[in-house]
């Protein structure tokens, strides 16, 4: 990604800004995190509220001076838009890290702790034969139970069969 200029940020910001959306709108969104924790019980005097926000320049959509109603609603949609927002970023998967990008430490965080010791071979109680039995001791050996000529003409006339043949 290219490096970007002051400029371009600013304009890059002034278009991200949806003209529909009031300059409270995205005061409320950019300090929602804030607000939620001041405001969180919804007890909120609205009317002090809307004489700081005359204070601070902020409008509705027409430019004109916020409303205690405006405000209100103005405030349910900049909660709607931020946890809409949140929800969205994280139903995203995790964007992807080459393993040569990984630091050496790094563990899956459902993979068990890393042990330092091997168990020795000496500890294992059983031997291969013991595990497959049915290994055989020669490969000349032949396996009557599987004939690769037979399963292959079983399964021609299977295709012939299904297709109508």
């Amino acid at each position: 990604m290219a490096r970007q200029n002051r400029d371009t940020k600013a304009i890059d910001n002034t278009v991200a800004r949806n003209r529909l959306r009031s300059s409270l709108f995205h005061w409320m969104v950019k300090r929602h995190d804030e607000l939620a924790e001041r405001w969180g019980d919804g007890k909120v005097d609205w009317r002090t509220a809307c004489e700081e926000f005359v204070e601070l320049g902020l409008t509705d959509t027409r430019g004109r001076a916020v409303t205690e109603r405006n405000a209100r609603e103005t405030w349910l949609q900049a909660r709607k838009h931020v946890s809409a927002k949140r929800a969205k970023a994280a139903a995203q998967p995790p964007p992807r890290i080459n393993p040569s990008r990984l630091p050496t430490d790094w563990r899956p965080a459902n993979a068990p702790p890393s042990t330092s010791q091997l168990v020795p071979a000496a500890a294992v109680s059983h031997s291969l034969q013991d595990l497959m039995p049915a290994i055989r001791k020669n490969p000349a050996d032949k396996d009557d139970g599987y004939d690769p000529k037979a399963r292959k003409a079983s399964l021609l006339r299977l295709i012939a069969k299904r297709s109508g043949h």
